[in-house]
């Protein structure tokens, strides 16, 4: 390739990145992944759905979604001689462009039973809220 074709490649990428850390959209997102792990008794949960539609699929995807009143049901952590979690649901307001850690708060590591919670909130850099 000459110059001139990778100074384009490379202007038409520099462009395509920018346009991605910019948004437009008030779009928030929720992670069954803990973001602070310190806590005794907390865990990672898997989003089974929120108001209804599935994510089970994308386990580890974080789920992009329209803010306002959400219903999300979450699944915790298996004890020993358990194959599967309980679900539980957690209602929750969901703010523009904010990203949302979940957690699965136990009394200790043997119960099964659970409290789901937000473990920590931060605004997404470079989102536009209506």
């Amino acid at each position: 390739m000459n110059m001139r074709v990778l100074s384009l490649v490379a202007a038409a990428a520099a462009a395509l990145f920018a346009s991605g850390c910019a948004s437009t959209t008030s779009l928030s997102q929720l992670t069954g992944q803990r973001w602070l792990k310190a806590e005794l008794n907390t865990y990672d949960v898997l989003i089974i759905s929120v108001d209804g539609k599935h994510y089970i699929e994308r386990p580890m995807a974080p789920v992009l979604l329209d803010p306002g009143p959400r219903t999300i049901v979450v699944q915790g952590p298996p004890v020993a001689g358990f194959s599967r979690g309980e679900q539980r649901t957690l209602k929750l307001d969901v703010k523009p462009c904010t990203r949302y850690w979940l957690e699965a708060k136990k009394s200790s590591a043997l119960a099964q039973d659970f409290e789901p919670r937000v473990n920590h909130t931060e605004a997404i850099a470079g989102c536009a809220a209506k």
